[in-house]
């Protein structure tokens, strides 16, 4: 079975919401973050580097995240994700877009569900079509890093840690 970049971008965003739910407010996420790590579309490839953006606006309920990550050997993403926080649970709707030089574009819609705690969260995100499930587990480093691990089928799909850039998002455009 094929695993898509989806899968692996997703759990980027995933980390970050429920990391700022599981400490914090959802507002004291509002920013830039800037990270750098590892992940594979497939069991079968070895892990590439990886170096992502993610800019983030929120009220105490209400996230939303715009993504964008590229691989040192080629290719995108981007990711936009919108979730809502009920105590310690957090639900929503995830959207992913893969970009390869010289192919379509890959377009792949989710849902997201998990449950936070004092400073960690597990995830699950589920994907439309025959892409496998990804469970995500972040752990929330301080107030400024979160790191974040995703699983698919039982093999590591990414891990990726995330620094704040700046306390605000940028002015959309």
């Amino acid at each position: 079975m094929t695993f898509h970049r989806p899968v692996l971008a997703a759990t980027i965003y995933v980390a970050l919401v429920t990391g700022a739910a599981a400490e914090t407010k959802l507002t004291e996420f509002n920013g830039e973050w800037r990270g750098s790590g590892q992940e594979r579309d497939s069991p079968l490839q070895y892990l590439q580097a990886t170096s992502c953006r993610n800019v983030i606006r929120a009220s105490p309920k209400r996230m939303q995240s715009e993504m964008t990550c590229e691989r040192k050997s080629g290719g995108s993403k981007l990711i936009r994700m919108t979730v809502m926080l009920e105590g310690d649970q957090l639900t929503g709707r995830i959207t992913r877009r893969a970009m390869q030089p010289g192919r379509e574009d890959a377009v792949i819609r989710g849902t997201v569900s998990g449950k936070t705690t004092d400073k960690s969260a597990n995830l699950l995100v589920r994907w439309q079509g025959a892409t496998p499930n990804t469970a995500v587990d972040l752990k929330l480093n301080t107030a400024t890093s979160y790191s974040m691990q995703a699983t698919a089928l039982g093999m590591t799909m990414m891990d990726l840690t995330l620094n704040r850039l700046a306390e605000r998002a940028p002015p959309r455009r």
